[in-house]
Order: C-alpha cells, then structure tokens, then sequence
C-alpha cells in the first residue's frame, strides 16, 4: 500500500503483468506510474491518464471556401477527370 501512497515508481516484469493485468491496471488508474520490463530491460511504461478536457473542434465552412474557389461554377470533378484520361490515351 505505501507504493501508491508514496508514489514510488514500481517495477514489474512482462510475465507478472500478463498474470496480474487488473492489479497492476488498478494502479495506475490510482496514480502509479508502472514500468514493464523484458529480460531485465525497460520495456514499457504503464502510466495513469491525465484528466484532459476535451477541445471543442472548429470545422472551417467548406461550402464558403468551395464557393470562393469556384465562384459560383458546377464542376463536375469525375467527369472531367475520365475526359483528360480519355484525351491522354489518344
């Protein structure tokens, strides 16, 4: 319990997390930082998520943006594209 009180940096290998997944998942979820190791060597590291706030997201008006492009102007992307590829074969 002093482990996650203390907020020491545990050391588990690859073998016991596979075995004890929820434990060690259980700790980081309470503020442990965990890091997995393979044959003796650092392997990964099993971190608690920092609470983030999700950002609004702003979509740009691509119907504006076309508009400004094209100026007022159907184009027909598909048909124009198979008439230059028919052009090019001949």
């Amino acid at each position: 319990m002093c482990n996650i009180m203390c907020n020491i940096m545990i050391k588990a290998t690859s073998r016991s997390v596979h075995h004890a997944f929820a434990k060690y998942l259980d700790m980081a979820h309470e503020g442990q930082q965990i890091v997995i190791t393979k044959r003796g060597k650092p392997w990964a590291r099993l971190t608690p998520l920092a609470a983030d706030i999700p950002k609004r997201v702003v979509w740009p008006d691509f119907a504006q943006r076309a508009r400004a492009i094209f100026k007022g102007r159907k184009i027909n992307a598909v048909a124009e594209f198979l008439k230059m590829r028919e052009e090019e074969r001949w």
